[in-house]
């Protein structure tokens, strides 16, 4: 008899412990923004198959969070009170930061789409310099503010739940011009939204179509907790913390307070977790068996680095045991291609298309295993969040279609975890021998520790934790100071120092980090650390940007509109690149940018200085030795390219240079990024050059630039 092929979808639902613990301040409103936009949607989709089951993870503080918006606690964060405050009534530093932060969303998808909110994008710019936002701020009136304050908060809202709502499908068709009543509408609907969440997922698994899992309490990395030297396993040069971390019994807290707490949520105890970031050790499962967990789910790479045999379908695609001390427990390793085609590229593919390859890819395996003794199982797993900004309308088409699709397919059984494993027990299979240590993410553990600033921070916290110890756990009085420790302990603040990943909040999650540590001394009637008041975050000064879409300006010399460079790459030629003479500037930064068909660059000068030279000419040296001079001529200005050859090179000079260069004129390969320097010549003598030696490299693919849809600051 032909087995169908069962799939175990897990989504992960996770944000970090933002408010501080001690002041109750918010300053992030990642939780309220994704409750809105993610968490019920996710179930209201699959609400209309049930035949399909599933598995969501709710990480602990993440519940935490959810309950401290809605009443007795009834908390905010900074930006819902910047929401809720009369636009009229708004100071002129509160301004800023509604200006500064209330486009923190996916151009693409969530602002492009919806005129009245781009053009109030294209009126700030995208990249906004310290000193410019005094001259940018009077450009905006109040009716600005408030249709800001309510485009931001109505677009974190999913697109097909707000147009379920009569009142706020009307203000999406409205636009514009909206009322401070209007706002409150907005507003009202995020608290209603979340107050749903919790109850919602208890009654779907009450009723059998989702099992919830957990995660230890504040999503640490469990096997760094055990002992930092778990990251040797599978980089053994990595440069670990000058202070040790060993510290297993708070990798047992973690996990014995989450299960207390999802079972507080939810009205039972989890059969299985997530643990953060699929982060997995010998000690860490030991810990799991002693919590009575029944399954685990980590990343494949985990299996194939623990058996060190080739790949296999057949040993992917089945659970496996791991025995210890008479007690066992199930372990599935997710499949990374399936599931990160899911998080990380169907969000650029029609629907159609990338459901019929998903369903391609099922049916490959489904083949494979049809007629096989046991029953496969296919463990998508991935975060039930973040993926969804880069889809069209927040991924709903494409669930739709996939979910319609497996429900009709006979292939195919959508199951949960427990479910699979009660109806094909391990029985007397073979234990895993000793276990891999590693994450999701390439097997190791190099995103959360190795790196200067990982460290730095790793040893701050392996401080305050030392310091603790000094002064016992086992008092009541000194709860909070333990918890604020617990809530460093989480991987978060570990992911965004270093140079891996790039947040244009990195700086709060710095300082918000140091706050839960200087907390934990407070509490505890200990001196603050000097360590602690300074930024462990490093931050660069920001003087270049890549192209965030295609551009397509006028060549008349002049910014024609706020859109023209909106989404152009900027190099600024002010701060740090030396040139060879800067005691008079000309040239002071360049954009650049391109569509299908030409690349277009745009010179902001000082018109003055470049009036004081008895000639000049602007060389853009391109790749492959291409010069593409511009010269002053009594007309205007003139493009000779050189090595000469017939090419339509446009540019003139107003108030700015524009140039625009046809795309074969550059002789660029598929994913080749362009080199540009740029000198300003006076006869032979260079006046300026930029960078003073070698080139910027630049992007130069249509491809790239229409996968990065997010804002940078």
């Amino acid at each position: 008899m032909a087995h169908p092929l069962y799939i175990a979808f897990v989504w992960h639902m996770h944000q970090p412990y933002y408010r501080d613990l001690v002041s109750g301040e918010c300053l992030m409103p990642w939780v309220r923004l994704h409750a809105t936009k993610d968490y019920v949607d996710m179930l209201k989709r699959l609400e209309p198959f049930p035949a399909l089951h599933q598995t969501f993870n709710f990480v602990p503080s993440l519940l935490d969070q959810l309950e401290e918006y809605l009443p007795p606690a009834s908390r905010t964060d900074r930006f819902l009170e910047l929401s809720s405050k009369a636009a009229a009534h708004l100071s002129e530093q509160e301004q800023r930061f509604i200006l500064q932060w209330f486009f923190l969303a996916n151009i693409e998808r969530m602002i492009r789409p919806y005129p009245r909110y781009h053009d109030l994008l294209a009126k700030r710019g995208l990249h906004v310099r310290e000193a410019d936002w005094p001259s940018l701020q009077k450009r905006f009136h109040t009716q600005d503010y408030r249709d800001l304050q309510v485009w931001f908060n109505l677009t974190w809202i999913d697109p097909w739940l707000r147009r379920q709502d009569p009142e706020l499908a009307k203000l999406e068709a409205k636009g514009s011009q909206f009322t401070e009543a209007e706002k409150l509408q907005v507003l009202e609907q995020h608290l209603r939204l979340i107050s749903q969440v919790i109850p919602a997922y208890r009654a779907a698994a009450a009723r059998g179509q989702i099992e919830l899992c957990s995660s230890p309490y504040y999503h640490p990395i469990l096997p760094l907790l055990c002992d930092i030297r778990a990251a040797h396993v599978a980089l053994p040069h990595l440069a670990l913390p000058q202070v040790p971390f060993r510290h297993p019994e708070d990798a047992h807290w973690h996990l014995q307070e989450g299960m207390s707490r999802h079972q507080a949520a939810f009205g039972a105890l989890p059969s299985g977790i997530w643990p953060p970031e699929g982060s997995v050790s010998e000690e860490v499962l030991r810990l799991a068996l002693e919590s009575n967990v029944r399954w685990i789910a980590t990343d494949e790479e985990i299996l194939w680095r623990t058996l060190k045999i080739p790949r296999s379908p057949s040993l992917l695609y089945r659970p496996h045991r791991f025995s210890r001390k008479g007690r066992d427990l199930a372990i599935v390793f997710r499949d990374r291609e399936l599931s990160d085609l899911i998080g990380f590229v169907y969000s650029q593919w029609d629907p159609q298309i990338a459901v019929t390859d998903f369903l391609k890819r099922l049916d490959e395996t489904h083949q494979q295993f049809r007629t096989a003794s046991q029953p496969a199982l296919v463990s998508i797993v991935l975060d039930g969040e973040n993926a969804w900004e880069s889809y069209p309308n927040d991924g709903h088409e494409f669930l739709t279609l996939l979910y319609q699709s497996l429900a009709r397919d006979g292939r195919f059984r959508c199951v949960t975890v427990s479910e699979f494993l009660q109806q094909y027990p391990l029985g007397h299979a073979e234990s895993l021998p000793e276990l891999s240590s590693g994450s999701w993410i390439d097997g190791n553990f190099a995103t959360w520790i190795g790196h200067p600033e990982k460290n730095a921070a790793w040893e701050r916290l392996a401080h305050a934790r030392e310091s603790l110890s000094s002064v016992g756990e086992g008092d009541p009085s000194l709860r909070k100071a333990w918890r604020c420790l617990r809530i460093a302990e989480g991987s978060d603040w570990m992911w965004w120092f270093g140079d891996t990943h790039f947040s244009a909040q990195a700086e709060e999650f710095d300082r918000l980090f140091r706050t839960h540590l200087s907390h934990g001394y407070e509490l505890a009637g200990l001196p603050v650390p000097e360590a602690l008041k300074t930024p462990i975050k490093r931050l660069p000064i920001q003087i270049s940007y890549d192209p965030t879409g295609l551009i397509h300006p006028t060549i008349d010399g002049y910014e024609t509109s706020y859109y023209e460079w909106l989404y152009a790459g900027r190099l600024d030629l002010r701060q740090q690149y030396s040139a060879i003479q800067r005691s008079a500037q000309c040239l002071r930064s360049i954009y650049h940018g391109f569509d299908r068909t030409h690349h277009y660059f745009r010179i902001d000068l000082d018109l003055s200085q470049l009036a004081r030279l008895s000639s000049w000419v602007i060389d853009l040296i391109l790749s492959h030795d291409l010069h593409v001079q511009i010269t002053q001529e009594a007309s205007g200005v003139r493009a000779h390219v050189l090595p000469h050859r017939a090419a339509a090179v446009s540019c003139v000079l107003g108030r700015i240079l524009e140039v625009s260069i046809p795309r074969e004129l550059l002789g660029l390969e598929q994913g080749e990024r362009l080199r540009l320097a740029l000198a300003l010549m006076e006869g032979r003598e260079v006046r300026e050059r930029y960078p003073s030696q070698g080139s910027f490299e630049l992007m130069a693919s249509t491809v790239d630039v229409e996968a990065q849809s997010w804002l940078v600051f």
